[in-house]
């Protein structure tokens, strides 16, 4: 085989492997995160809540230091305060004080955030 032949060949096989793959399919594709549901699996009751119980609850229950700033009183306390907890979680990662969130407790909050704060 010629070497122009090969060139040939070799630009002819790239080319259809570009035209078989259509924008469309580019943005259907969503690689899964390890450890991160689904985002419609994603609500208040099912993730959101245990984190903030876990994490925030200590600080931010009635009676304790951080109340001033905003109270856990369940799922209209969150939703009222959205803005701050997103700011603060999300955002400065200033949020939980003497703990941290895993990479995909952050992504699933966000997600969350995103889609509506569901709380079912």
């Amino acid at each position: 085989m010629s070497k122009s032949f090969r060139i040939i060949a070799i630009i002819a096989i790239v080319y259809s492997l570009l035209l078989a793959c259509s924008k469309k399919q580019a943005e259907e594709f969503q690689p899964a995160v390890p450890g991160l549901p689904g985002a419609a699996a994603i609500t208040y009751n099912n993730f959101v809540e245990p984190i903030f119980q876990t994490k925030c609850a200590s600080c931010h229950a009635t009676g304790r230091s951080a109340a001033a700033i905003f109270t856990l009183n369940g799922y209209s306390s969150v939703v009222a305060n959205a803005a701050r907890i997103k700011q603060a979680v999300l955002v400065n990662k200033t949020m939980p004080m003497g703990s941290s969130l895993s990479q995909s407790d952050l992504q699933s909050l966000q997600i969350w955030f995103d889609k509506g704060m569901i709380q079912q």
